[in-house]
């Protein structure tokens, strides 16, 4: 088994770029810059990795192509919100067919995922006379003993320095993940809530809007719920209010733009008003808040 990827992390851009077999869409809802760790492994077989996040995250994305994705929450890890439901250290989580990754983070976030190929799972369930795993089941509810074994098999791994251990390791896991998500009782995703589909709604006209306006009035009108259930909602859900929530999605916004452009061809003040920031020097504020640094030193160093 190879590593590809153990690194320490200070830009989101940085760790999804250098992501591999993943296609990741992440947004930084935590202030203070980001940091991250992240440990991969492959083999024929099986994709193996750690992630550990000290930010909140909006996290959007697929899974590996070609491979079914288990999830084991880790130590510090004390859940997340996850394909709407919130997920605890005795979730097993595993990714639907069609691999979307949607899911909120937030700070000492921490988590290790296998992914196994679709044939050799196949060859799993075969061997061991398993039920096939439905691609509808996501969530498996574990006993606290089952959970531990399973996040210590998964310690073990991300410990090692690859090889043949590492693979022994690793494909000797899959073949737990693969038993107890066959054998345990599926925990189904229970029928989303008001508050719920009213998040889902505005979240959704955010990403399909370029800039979108934070005015609560017409957010409730899309989410048709009153502003003390939208706020109530998104604090459950993101830890944070709606008009910040859309604040600091439209700073990731303005520093992916930042990260395109080139220092001699635009300016901070061009940045700003493109992404609806009336006053230069809130944005600039509001931005190194977020990111940990000012619009310009992004604007400079990526140029």
């Amino acid at each position: 088994m190879k590593i590809i990827r153990d690194s320490h992390f200070k830009q989101l851009e940085h760790f999804i770029d250098e992501a591999q077999y993943w296609d990741l869409d992440f947004k930084l809802l935590g202030t203070g810059g980001f940091e991250g760790w992240s440990k991969q492994l492959v083999s024929e077989k099986v994709l193996f990795s750690h992630a550990r996040f000290q930010r909140g995250l909006d996290q959007a994305g697929s899974t590996p192509f070609g491979y079914r994705t288990f999830v084991i929450l880790g130590s510090s890890c004390q859940g997340f919100w996850w394909r709407g439901k919130q997920v605890t250290q005795n979730d097993l989580l595993i990714f639907p067919g069609n691999n979307e990754l949607h899911a909120v983070s937030y700070a000492d976030f921490e988590i290790f995922t296998i992914s196994v190929q679709i044939n050799h799972l196949e060859q799993l369930i075969d061997t061991f006379g398993l039920k096939k795993i439905s691609n509808n089941q996501e969530v498996v509810r574990m006993d606290t003993a089952t959970a531990q074994g399973l996040r210590k098999r998964a310690i073990t791994i991300a410990k090692t320095s690859g090889g043949e251990v590492a693979q022994l390791a690793a494909y000797e896991l899959a073949e737990k993940l693969v038993t107890v998500a066959a054998e345990a009782r599926s925990e189904k995703l229970t029928r989303l809530r008001q508050r719920d589909r009213a998040v889902d709604k505005v979240v959704e006209f955010i990403r399909n809007t370029a800039s979108p306006s934070a005015e609560m009035a017409q957010l409730c009108r899309i989410a048709n719920v009153s502003e003390r259930t939208l706020q109530y909602a998104f604090k459950e859900r993101y830890g944070i209010a709606p008009n910040v929530f859309i604040k600091r999605w439209n700073l990731n916004a303005a520093r992916q733009q930042l990260l395109r452009e080139n220092s001699e061809e635009t300016t901070v003040n061009n940045i700003c008003m493109q992404f609806n920031f009336p006053h230069q020097s809130q944005f600039a504020a509001d931005y190194k808040r977020l990111f940990a640094e000012l619009p310009s030193e992004t604007l400079k160093r990526y140029s």
